[in-house]
Parts: C-alpha cells; sequence; structure tokens
C-alpha cells in the first residue's frame, strides 16, 4: 500500500508529461488543450470562486438543514453551473462565429475594391485620357465615346445581407464607396443608351465629364475604405478610429453599425 502511495506521484508526473507532449505535437490535442484552458480560465475559475464563496456564507445554516436537503442544494448548484457553461460556451461560439465572419467579409471586400482601383482611375494616365477625349467631343459634334458595361459589386452584393457584422469603423467607406460605384455603373448604361446618343454635344460632354468625375471620386472612396480595413486587421477598431479621426467629416462620420 505504501508503494503504492509512493508511486502515484510519478505516475501523476509522466501522465502531465505525456500530456504536455501530446499538447505540443498533436494538432487536435492542442485544439483540445485550448478549449480545457479556455473552460477553466474564462468558467471554471470564476465558478469555483463564486460557489466557494456562497457556500462559504451558508456554512452556518447548511448545519441546521437535513441531509436530503443539503444534497438537494447541491444537486440544484451543479445543474445550474451546468446550464450556466453551455450558456456561456454558447456565447462564446456566437462571438467567435461573427468575428470569423467579420475576418472573411473583410478579406473579400478588401481584394475586391483593391481589383477594382486600378480600373477605375490610373493617376497620371486617366487625367490625360480624359482630357484628350472630351477635347474630342467638344471638337466632333457626333463623336460619341464608348462606354463599357462594368460591374465591380459582386462581393458585397453577396454579403449585403450581413452587412452588419461589420464594425463601425469600417462600415461606412464600404458603403459609401459602393453606392457610388453602383452610381457609376447606372450612369454608364444611361450613357450606353440611344438617349445620350441624341444629345446635344455640350450637354453630352458634361454628361461625360459627371461620368468620369464620379469614378475618381469612386477610387478615392475605394482608397479609404481600403486603408480603414487594413488598419482594422492589423490594429483592430482603435487603429481605424484614428484614420477615421484624422479625415474631414464627410467621409469619417461613423453610423450605427456593429462594434
Amino acid at each position: 500500500m505504501t508503494d503504492a502511495v509512493l508511486s502515484l506521484p510519478w505516475l501523476l508526473a509522466i501522465g502531465a508529461v505525456f500530456c504536455a507532449g501530446l499538447l505540443l505535437l498533436w494538432k487536435e490535442a492542442r485544439t483540445a488543450g485550448l478549449i480545457i484552458a479556455q473552460f477553466f480560465l474564462t468558467i471554471g475559475l470564476p465558478v469555483v470562486v463564486i460557489l466557494g464563496a456562497l457556500v462559504w456564507a451558508a456554512l452556518p445554516f447548511l448545519g441546521q438543514l437535513e441531509t436530503g436537503i443539503q444534497q438537494a442544494m447541491i444537486a440544484g448548484l451543479v445543474i445550474a453551473v451546468g446550464w450556466l457553461t453551455t450558456a456561456i460556451f454558447a456565447e462564446l461560439a456566437k462571438s467567435r462565429g461573427r468575428a470569423e465572419r467579420l475576418r472573411d467579409y473583410h478579406k473579400a471586400l478588401y481584394a475586391e475594391i483593391g481589383n477594382t482601383l486600378e480600373s477605375l482611375w490610373v493617376v497620371g494616365e486617366t487625367e490625360a485620357y480624359v482630357a484628350a477625349l472630351t477635347e474630342r467631343m467638344e471638337k466632333e459634334a457626333d463623336y460619341v465615346p464608348f462606354i463599357p458595361r462594368e460591374h465591380h459589386d459582386h462581393v458585397y452584393d453577396a454579403v449585403i445581407a450581413e452587412i452588419d457584422v461589420l464594425p463601425r469603423q469600417t462600415i461606412d467607406a464600404i458603403v459609401a464607396y459602393y453606392s457610388l460605384i453602383k452610381s457609376v455603373s447606372a450612369l454608364a448604361d444611361d450613357m450606353r443608351g440611344e438617349t445620350f446618343k441624341t444629345l446635344d454635344p455640350p450637354r453630352r460632354t458634361a454628361m461625360y465629364s459627371d461620368y468620369v468625375g464620379m469614378r475618381k471620386q469612386a477610387y478615392l472612396f475605394g482608397k479609404y475604405a481600403l486603408r480603414l480595413i487594413k488598419a482594422y486587421s492589423d490594429g483592430g477598431a482603435r487603429a481605424a478610429q484614428q484614420i477615421i479621426s484624422s479625415q474631414g467629416a464627410d467621409l469619417s462620420a461613423t453610423s450605427q453599425g456593429s462594434v
């Protein structure tokens, strides 16, 4: 019996080393270890402290109760702890799921906006092209520029149903950018129609200038949205808020998005 008692610490030590090795080498074991650690830190420790305080406060009265009542109280506490644990884990899962969706949406929108910017405006090149085309429209009354149909909002349309997942630090810039993109597409469709071709040359030139100006503004909105998304990804809400605070009131105003 004495030998068994003496060997127990060694068995526990060997078991601890074995578990530590699993946590270091086995990916699934590391996941399990994180879950166990999360349980003890976020649930186990607070529950032990709270229940310990309650039991300590109730000690003077427990001795006056019958054994059956004491057992029923203990069973009730265990059940309550189980319910509390389930509720906490459910909320943690919802929070993690929301955070994962936010990261995925930011990543997808960042890619779509980034790929679109070069087609909207190229600094140093688009200005010269627009100036030459506008000059030709003014000189040649029958010249009508070809306006391509563009759609740069496929990802945005896919996530619009859950747009509230985005944080308030980025949602305004993203919505402002895509709203302007949709306006540009709508104006392009109008300019592809027969009505645009029949307009007087000055009106046609003015309409084209508005179209070009909207594209440039969308380019600027897109760059701003990319800055905010990257800042939020790298430094969280505080980093994105710093960029917002450094901008003018028009583009940086925040709305009632999620936090």
